[in-house]
């Protein structure tokens, strides 16, 4: 009866250091380089969901992949804004409630300004011209009301970074927890172009080797959204939307 106790409890214990040598240890940190933002959560990830393919699509720069993942219609106008911070909940708020028009309108001006050199340059015009029809465009969408804006889409991913100048992971205190939260915002094609029409409609510009952009802007502007800057982030290791482009 000894001898079969003995060797019972010599298998438990081998059975226990086999499972100590194998099994992974708890709260173990992925492994980063400062500096290198790593995923470590994201929106569904606990239900065991992909991330979608129009978020990676935005990390991508690309708008025609993010149509065509939430299959928006091409006569809709498309607005994508990110926004970065360690409180999802005020995130979130902030992006929905009061941020939306603002960076819209915001993303509006960077695309008249850019538009507007880019006519000027064709037309060999000098810098002060180009300067000057670039402000008072550009400022003119300052008050745009971007009335029928349609929340489309939201998701967020939180990456965790280590801290410059730390050589190896310690404690919690050696990285830093980021959110990034992705809104996708659409308008009828009408709606937007009518708003946006009445806007260059108003801008005040007496300057007879500018005003011909009043005609092309509109147009320009319709053609071209800015995206939000390449986020380039790793998404090894997890699973990912597939679509066929």
């Amino acid at each position: 009866m000894k001898k079969t106790m003995k060797i019972c409890c010599m298998a438990v214990l081998a059975a226990m250091v086999s499972a100590s040598l194998f099994a992974a240890p708890k709260g173990k940190a992925p492994k980063m380089k400062a500096g290198t933002p790593v995923v470590v959560d994201y929106q569904g990830q606990a239900l065991g969901s992909e991330i979608p393919a129009w978020v990676v699509a935005i990390g991508e720069g690309s708008q025609k992949k993010v149509r065509k993942s939430l299959e928006i219609d091409k006569e809709d106008a498309i607005f994508i804004l990110q926004n970065k911070g360690s409180d999802l909940d005020f995130l979130k708020a902030w992006t929905d409630q009061i941020d939306v028009r603002a960076e819209v309108a915001s993303s509006i001006e960077q695309t008249v300004a850019q538009a507007v050199i880019a006519e000027l340059d064709a037309k060999d015009a000098d810098e002060q011209t180009k300067t000057r029809a670039a402000k008072i465009y550009s400022t003119s969408m300052t008050n745009l009301t971007l009335n029928g804006l349609t929340k489309d889409s939201y998701y967020w991913i939180k990456t965790r970074t280590m801290k410059p100048g730390v050589k190896k992971i310690t404690s919690e205190a050696d990285y830093t927890d980021e959110y990034t939260y992705y809104v996708v915002f659409t308008m009828n094609r009408n709606l937007y172009d009518a708003q946006l029409n009445a806007a260059i409609r108003k801008v005040d510009d007496n300057d007879e080797s500018t005003q011909f952009l009043k005609e092309v802007l509109a147009m320009k502007i319709c053609e071209s959204v800015v995206m939000p800057k390449a986020s380039g982030y790793d998404y090894s290791g997890f699973s990912v939307e597939e679509i066929d482009y």
